[in-house]
């Protein structure tokens, strides 16, 4: 009875995983819609329409600054005076236009990076997690096939035993087995919620209780995925770096600008009738001939650029450092793979030969169906080889910027 029941609840596990797959949401529709509900994701869309506003700023600095001045004064000989003025001032030519226009520039760029970069993160995220679930799925349904026949085994022996056929042992040592394949599936279940968990940590939503299909071409691009040392320039952290370097640099001769160059106009009138005496159009010429104030923001500016540069320059050895620390690590899992799956297909061909033996009773059923744990041990260790494989060559992937190409 006890038998029954635990093959019924291993049929289900795999009915679920089977319909779940079936019925597994769109890898990309999940991904968009985890896009729209992060918040990190509005606050660099917000960072980014702020900068646009900014930016508009630069773009129109042309447009009049119009002020408003109204007095009311009083005159002993006549008495209540009311004086307005009305001052229109527009800018020009600036000597440092162009470097504005360049620093706005960068600035938005820098912002548009900051908001790929998020989703970067939360896509890289997804992907390695749910790698993780697709590979320990398979490792579960290999676990459940193991599990049935070890049960069938222990049917089989406490059968034999009741009829005086096999001993305590025997029935023990099925058991014993049956245990420790129960204590395996549990592990991997255990692994695939925690990987479940770690999606809804980054993207604050539940995990889809059909799951999420992860296409085979993203497996794919994974896989072949081949390093290039000059894709590092296209890495989104270096980017930033770039562009905030970029904008610092614009933004020197701004602090010191040479001369600029202003239509004002100011109109002047007491008691609503016009003071054509102290109106006036114009054209304003201010040139900078000495400013320390200016001066000294000029340098720091500099300084900021020096810094900027520095800390680019080091990222870009910090990304090659990173990557061939990457690449070590590539090699070994592949070679350390290679050993593991001929250790695989030798142990496949022992129970193949098991089975020939137990045909003519030269191999117990419970010797073959501990080599076939042996070789589910192995799979675990393959299994867990290409996961830790995939997420270092996602790694990769994100060091060369590829990683929304998914």
């Amino acid at each position: 009875m006890k038998i029954k029941s635990t093959l019924f609840a291993i049929i289900s596990i795999m009915s679920l995983y089977a319909n779940a797959s079936q019925n597994a949401d769109d890898y990309k529709n999940y991904i968009e819609k985890m896009y729209q509900s992060s918040d990190l994701i509005k606050i660099k869309e917000l960072e980014l329409e702020a900068e646009g506003l900014n930016g508009e700023q630069v773009e129109l600095y042309f447009l009049p600054k119009v002020t408003a001045e109204s007095k009311l004064r009083t005159d002993t000989t006549k008495g209540s005076i009311v004086e307005n003025k009305l001052e229109l001032n527009s800018l020009l030519f600036d000597s440092s236009i162009t470097d504005r226009f360049k620093e706005k520039n960068n600035k938005i760029n820098a912002a548009k990076y900051a908001l790929v970069k998020e989703k970067e993160v939360l896509r890289q995220s997804i992907i390695e997690n749910l790698i993780g679930i697709e590979y320990y799925k398979k490792l579960f349904a290999t676990a459940n096939d193991l599990e049935v026949n070890a049960n069938l085994l222990y049917k089989q022996i406490e059968s034999r035993y009741s009829a005086g056929v096999a001993k305590e042992s025997d029935v023990e040592q099925a058991k014993l087995l049956i245990q420790k394949i129960e204590t395996e599936s549990h592990s991997i279940t255990k692994e695939i919620d925690l990987l479940k968990s770690n999606i809804e940590l980054s993207t604050g939503e539940s995990f889809p209780e059909r799951g999420v299909m992860l296409p085979e071409k993203v497996f794919q691009a994974i896989d072949t995925f081949k390093p290039d040392e000059n894709g590092l320039h296209h890495n989104l952290d270096y980017e930033i770096l770039k562009e905030q370097m970029l904008a610092a640099k614009n933004n020197i001769a701004q602090q010191n600008s040479l001369f600029k160059v202003s239509a004002l106009t100011e109109q002047r009138y007491k008691d609503n009738a016009k003071n054509d005496n102290d109106s006036y159009f114009g054209i304003q010429v201010n040139v900078n001939l000495f400013d320390y104030n200016k001066k000294n923001a000029a340098e720091t500016s500099f300084k900021n650029y020096q810094i900027l540069k520095t800390k680019m320059d080091f990222k870009y050895k910090e990304l090659q450092n990173t990557m061939k620390s990457l690449i070590l690590i590539s090699n070994s899992n592949e070679k350390e793979l290679k050993g593991l799956e001929n250790q695989s297909i030798t142990t496949k061909s022992i129970i193949r030969n098991q089975k020939k033996e137990y045909s003519i009773s030269q191999a117990s059923y419970y010797e073959m169906l501990n080599t076939k744990f042996d070789s589910f041990s192995l799979d675990k260790k393959i299994t867990e080889i290409k996961i830790n494989d995939a997420i270092n060559k996602i790694a990769m992937m994100q060091l060369t910027g590829n990683i929304l190409s998914l």
